[in-house]
């Protein structure tokens, strides 16, 4: 099960969102029985979890393998790696229709943009800039943002959360 947020992993497995983010950035070491916790959550066998790796992790992945992650009708996100099992980096790429703006609240915990295509807006917090092609941007946890397309043609936003 991917896409949880700390939060919504911390809820389930019982533990607090602080001890989760701990985890995560190699603070703390859990316990076998919140380790059993968490996987429980994500649905992977203790056994499955402390067994070698027989098949090697695919390292190259082409346009063919892109999943579609979310969408509506005035944006769509792309996972471009959607298949790994130790995925530490989660690089997607946000398409927006011009004129569109997507509002979202950060819930990684840190993640950076790229523009790839396009002029756009960008709110983060209180700070509001227009950031064109060859631009980027990094986000904390708990950063609320919003990109708005200032442009007549579809802008890309290689974004990667870790």
């Amino acid at each position: 099960m991917r896409g949880l947020t700390i939060e919504e992993l911390a809820d389930n497995a019982n533990l607090t969102k602080g001890f989760i983010s701990q985890l995560e950035r190699d603070l703390t070491v859990p316990s076998v029985l919140n380790l059993k916790q968490i996987l429980d959550v994500l649905g992977i066998q203790l056994s499955a979890f402390f067994s070698d790796i027989t098949e090697r992790e695919k390292n190259i992945f082409s346009l063919k393998d892109r999943l579609l992650e979310g969408s509506s009708k005035n944006y769509k996100i792309e996972k471009l790696i959607p298949k790994l099992q130790y995925l530490e980096m989660e690089p997607v790429v946000l398409t927006l229709e011009p004129l569109i703006e997507y509002k979202k609240q950060f819930e990684e915990d840190e993640g950076f943009g790229f523009v790839l295509k396009g002029n756009l807006e960008i709110k983060i917090n209180d700070e509001r800039q227009v950031i064109k092609r060859g631009d980027c941007f990094y986000l904390f946890f708990d950063n609320t943002f919003s990109l708005k397309n200032l442009s007549k043609k579809n802008a890309e936003i290689l974004m990667v959360n870790y």
